[in-house]
């Protein structure tokens, strides 16, 4: 195991349980196109990656008419869809341990900025973060390599073989590939080991104990 120096991690189904805010508030758009009824588990892969992506990939949907579902369902969110979510189970304990053994953290989110400061100062993850990377939310630095690489520019970070990436989905492993670093896949939240594997994650994790174990 390389002896990481830059942690990163993904927010939503890593430090985060948002399905419920999420999904509510992508019913609530869906409902202008006439697909609120679509099946969860089709919902349920709409967490974490862009939206503009996911609504394309799962419902066919481009150009304007996916701004407009975007500022229906941001319309939401920005009242309280962003606060309707829970820290998974060990998650402060294993970010207090990881700042304590001298690692950098960072945040390395798709969602945009101004959703993801409010949810890191509300839930109080920030002592523990050294940068907050996110998307701009109008479509760029949407892709988890582009945020990865902001990352890396905003805290001078050049010696990218001591960084990791951490996050439940294939998106965080093909992003941190992209990025020329290693990942590790974890399995609390919403993606599964064999699409964490498929993906080419280095490492997985079942809990954030494990994740101590792996990187401290």
């Amino acid at each position: 195991m390389p002896d990481f120096k830059y942690i990163l991690f993904d927010l939503d189904g890593t430090l985060i349980n948002s399905e419920a805010g999420v999904l509510r508030c992508i019913k609530l758009a869906l409902k202008e196109i006439n697909q609120e009824d679509a099946p969860y588990s089709t919902l349920r892969k709409m967490i974490g990656p862009p939206f503009r992506q996911s609504m394309k990939e799962f419902f066919g949907v481009e150009g304007q008419e996916i701004e407009n579902l975007i500022k229906k369902y941001r319309t939401q969110y920005d009242i309280d869809g962003w606060c309707d979510c829970k820290v998974y189970d060990g998650v402060m304990d294993m970010l207090k341990k990881l700042k304590e053994s001298g690692k950098t953290i960072a945040l390395a989110t798709s969602k945009p900025e101004r959703f993801t400061q409010k949810i890191m100062d509300h839930f109080g993850f920030l002592p523990y973060f050294d940068f907050i990377g996110a998307s701009l939310g109008d479509g760029t630095r949407d892709r988890k390599s582009l945020v990865i690489s902001h990352v890396f520019l905003s805290l001078g970070i050049k010696d990218i073989d001591k960084a990791v990436m951490v996050g439940d989905t294939k998106y965080d492993i093909y992003g941190a590939k992209e990025a020329g670093i290693k990942s590790v896949g974890i399995l609390w939240g919403f993606g599964d080991r064999a699409e964490l594997e498929e993906a080419g994650a280095d490492y997985i994790a079942n809990n954030p104990l494990d994740v101590l174990k792996l990187l401290v």
